[in-house]
């Protein structure tokens, strides 16, 4: 007796995977774009907080569960790598 037996409409976990891989590619994006554009950089670094925000809400009210939960387990990632990299900028601007 399993009772998730009958929720099968969650999404697998490719849609999970791929909610994790477009919320972590916006990262990459922005190193590629503060190296190669860097006047546009603050643009886009706006652009992609907006971003990172409204992909797990477009997603879940869709109705794309797994979707939504792999965007937001990226944002955490995301958060983590930009409070990282700007803690290590700080640290190393201090002395």
């Amino acid at each position: 007796m399993n009772p998730n037996k009958g929720n099968k409409d969650d999404g697998s976990l490719k849609d999970l995977w791929l909610g994790i891989g477009i919320t972590i590619g916006i990262y990459p994006l922005g190193l590629l774009i503060l190296f190669v554009f860097s006047p546009i950089f603050f643009a886009y670094l706006c652009i992609a907080v907006i971003g990172l925000i409204i992909i797990p809400i477009v997603s879940f009210t869709k109705g794309k569960k797994r979707l939504g939960q792999g965007a937001l387990i990226g944002l955490g990632l995301n958060i983590l790598l930009f409070t990282a990299c700007f803690g290590i900028l700080l640290s190393n601007l201090g002395g």
